[in-house]
């Protein structure tokens, strides 16, 4: 239930599944407890990060010199000149950003097929959550009747984070991956990283 808690608070859901999730909340005292909890937590840790620094002001002093006139028009023209120069050689950066941005962007579309298999023999029902699905939750199917619940699915290059959901209820991170990683709710998620 954290991991729908983590997923309601980071409006990940679907409005299918905010329904079904508020049902469950009001349904049952702890999960609406919990998702109380962790919203006040969000709020105070909100209130911490949107603090702004105080406002600090320059003193003025009486009239303006004439030399200090005279050095800010020489600054004024310094900056036209610069900024004159910084353009056409930021052409030229931007030419060399656009093929770098062109063959990153071929990187990231370049997808490699991944297959993902969890043991869970008195499960009825094993799904996969990751960046790879953006946190949209896709059903293994069983792979006979032994316990073995496999997908193999598209996985973009790159570093990803995810993990199996049990019965629908319960996150598990995939026992076959040694790299793990706590998330911001307490939530366990693997660590893959698909090199094209």
């Amino acid at each position: 239930m954290e991991h729908f808690i983590s997923m309601y608070i980071d409006n990940e859901l679907s409005l299918e599944e905010k329904i079904l999730f508020v049902e469950q909340v009001y349904g049952n005292g702890s999960y609406k407890d919990d998702a109380v909890s962790l919203l006040k937590q969000e709020k105070l840790l909100r209130g911490v990060l949107n603090h702004q620094a105080p406002e600090t002001g320059l003193p003025i002093r009486g009239r303006a010199r004439p030399f200090h006139s005279f050095g800010l028009a020489i600054a004024a023209c310094l900056l036209l000149v610069f900024s004159f120069l910084a353009g056409t050689s930021f052409n030229l950066f931007n030419l060399n950003n656009e093929v770098s941005l062109q063959s990153a962007s071929l990187l990231e579309t370049a997808k490699v097929m991944h297959r993902f298999v969890i043991f869970q023999q008195d499960s009825k029902k094993i799904e996969i959550t990751g960046s790879f699905t953006d946190w949209q939750k896709i059903p293994l199917v069983p792979a006979g009747p032994g316990g073995y619940w496999e997908i193999t699915l598209e996985v973009p290059a790159g570093e990803h984070r995810y993990a199996f959901i049990v019965d629908g209820i319960h996150p598990l991170p995939d026992p076959t991956v040694t790299i793990r990683e706590t998330d911001d709710f307490g939530t366990m998620n693997s660590i893959l990283n698909v090199e094209s």
